[in-house]
């Protein structure tokens, strides 16, 4: 699968998020690699139909294909050409096909309606558990403020005028220049909160550093990044990493400073990512894994994620010629 081939599918299929995308994985690959890559392709003549970016990762004894990139993507799935109707079972019989190669397929966080989530052919056992809960908050038709909850509209209206009492107050969504800066302070101000309580946290890793900052060069090139942030006196007190597709934002990481007290910076970005999203079309607002208050106070709702687990094709030993 060629990167052409590859942005190609991620194009022609609409549940395609930023995860699926070379932007991410391609980065991902180059920084934290993997024991073995399977790239799982359908095509119909020359032209790819359906995709599953995947590594075989062998725990212990056990060797799992898993959509890559494992553990930083809140959404794995499958790249899917909707105008191939029978494309997505024609992937589960090209997963079957290298079944040689692990002995468990391990499908986490996928959306309702993932065609992973299709029965597959006979022969396999499939095992679905709930996996994370994501809020999804829906867009207005128009502009934001006005849809949200009197309490949540009060809110965003008060940190903004508390803000801007203080003195030196912007925000604002990152120009191509400011990003190398912006991730800087990105990982400055996670850090911080981080090591308040005794952890690295999850940004404190060079290596993802290293994959934020190719995957940001990669996703911008394609209009695919949104970084918001909020500048007060001349220093970023919020920064917000998110990814955008077609119809859907996805905000990824947030770094906020501690040391203003009576301040909601991080609310403010938020403000200002998700008001772009609903001025720019978006049907969805997407917070990602986790059920931080905060999320469901903009009136998102809970969205669980699944995790499927597959073994098979069931093979027919007597095909196989056994020593001795």
């Amino acid at each position: 699968m060629t990167p052409a081939e590859h942005w190609a599918l991620w194009e022609a299929d609409p549940r395609a998020t930023p995860f699926q995308s070379p932007a991410w994985i391609d980065p991902w690959w180059q920084v934290f690699g993997g024991p073995e890559r399977l790239d799982i392709e359908v095509r119909d003549g020359d032209r790819l139909v359906a995709a599953l970016p995947a590594q075989v990762w062998h725990d212990g004894d056990t060797r799992r294909l898993i959509p890559a990139p494992p553990g930083q993507s809140d959404y794995s799935d499958a790249l899917i050409d909707p105008a191939v109707p029978d494309a997505a079972a024609r992937l589960w019989h090209a997963i079957g096909a290298t079944a040689d190669r692990w002995d468990e397929v391990l499908l986490p966080d996928l959306r309702p309606g993932s065609p992973l989530l299709r029965p597959p052919p006979p022969g396999w056992t499939v095992a679905d558990a709930p996996g994370e809960v994501c809020p999804v908050l829906t867009l207005p038709d128009g502009p934001l403020l006005p849809s949200l909850s009197k309490s949540q509209r009060r809110k965003v209206v008060h940190d903004r005028h508390r803000a801007v009492a203080a003195g030196g107050v912007e925000e604002g969504l990152a120009t191509p220049e400011q990003v190398p800066a912006l991730l800087d302070d990105l990982f400055a101000l996670h850090a911080a909160r981080w090591q308040a309580l005794g952890e690295p946290g999850v940004l404190g890793d060079a290596r993802m550093q290293g994959f934020l900052r190719l995957a940001a060069r990669e996703l911008a090139d394609r209009g695919l990044l949104r970084i918001a942030y909020a500048n007060f006196r001349v220093r970023n007190v919020a920064v917000l990493f998110a990814l955008a597709d077609r119809s859907r934002t996805h905000s990824y990481a947030l770094g906020t400073a501690a040391d203003v007290p009576g301040q909601s910076f991080g609310s403010m970005a938020f403000a200002t990512l998700i008001e772009h999203a609903a001025a720019s079309g978006d049907a969805e607002f997407h917070f990602l894994r986790g059920e931080e208050s905060y999320k469901y106070q903009w009136g998102a709702l809970p969205t669980a994620t699944v995790r499927r687990t597959a073994k098979g094709p069931i093979r027919d030993e007597s095909c196989f010629p056994r020593d001795g």
